[in-house]
């Protein structure tokens, strides 16, 4: 459905006193930059805001559809609400990588709100499934869940419904275990990842340990949501715990993560938790 033309002039997004952030105050930033005479398109679930100039308004007309049909998209096929608030998306060339508040710190109604480069939507290349996904389903209490739940959702939902999915460093469901053998067999001897699958954040120091990771954590969602079942693996996820897979499962990580391993062919690979 095409969605309402408006240019609007946005006040001043207020941060809560909390906030501290320097991604938040960049982001604050660039809200404040786009803010200032906004490109808007406004649709049932969406409110897409685009920098000045940095769009045709045939680009965003485009776009806001496309987001539109990904939000009843992801909530059709992980069976999770969209948000009571419309989500609210900033596109501008002054983002660097693409990111998502499920509950932005920085209103007072703590709406989801989506940062995406507008150079990368248009040229088709925006992860904009993978980000509303985000938006969509909120947290899911561990890293490597969270990001591997939003490729493998991103990319199931254009196979299924339309739209195209923009990789965020890792492939396709198609793709992903290719790449994830690869990635085994290159760290083999050095336990690359062997603290990624464990309760606390993994400190990622370089592009290419960064792009590892999503890859691995991809292929490993897959798998579970293979074995499990989706609507199995959208309630571990949604319980927002990094105990969930195991208690509601009943199999603990490590027998998770050997299985995955076999299935890739690498039953002696170095994933592992210490």
């Amino acid at each position: 459905m095409r969605c309402r033309l408006a240019w609007l002039v946005a006040g001043i997004v207020a941060l809560s006193a909390t906030s501290v952030l320097a991604d938040v105050r960049e982001d604050r930033r660039i809200a404040f930059e786009v803010d200032g005479s906004p490109l808007v398109r406004v649709c049932t679930g969406v409110e897409v805001r685009s920098l000045q100039g940095s769009l045709t308004p045939e680009q965003l007309d485009g776009f806001a559809d496309l987001a539109e049909q990904a939000v009843a998209g992801i909530a059709r096929f992980t069976g999770v609400e969209p948000p009571a608030q419309r989500i609210v998306i900033y596109l501008s060339p002054r983002v660097d990588i693409s990111h998502t508040y499920p509950r932005y710190p920085g209103s007072w109604w703590h709406e989801p709100r989506v940062y995406i480069d507008s150079e990368r939507v248009a040229s088709h290349s925006a992860p904009y499934l993978h980000e509303l996904v985000h938006a969509v389903a909120g947290d899911g209490g561990a890293m490597w869940l969270e990001e591997g739940f939003a490729s493998w959702v991103a990319s199931s939902v254009a196979t299924r419904y339309g739209g195209y999915y923009a990789p965020v460093l890792s492939a396709g469901n198609d793709r992903v275990d290719l790449q994830a053998r690869t990635v085994i067999e290159r760290s083999r001897g050095t336990n690359e990842a062997g603290t990624w699958f464990t309760p606390e954040e993994p400190q990622l120091g370089s592009p290419r340990e960064r792009r590892n990771f999503y890859i691995v954590a991809h292929s490993f969602t897959k798998f579970l949501a293979g074995s499990l079942g989706a609507n199995c693996l959208i309630s571990i996820f949604r319980a927002n715990d990094v105990e969930a897979l195991a208690r509601l499962s009943g199999v603990s990580m490590d027998e998770w993560r050997r299985r995955w391993l076999a299935g890739l062919g690498e039953e002696t690979g170095v994933v592992a938790v210490r």
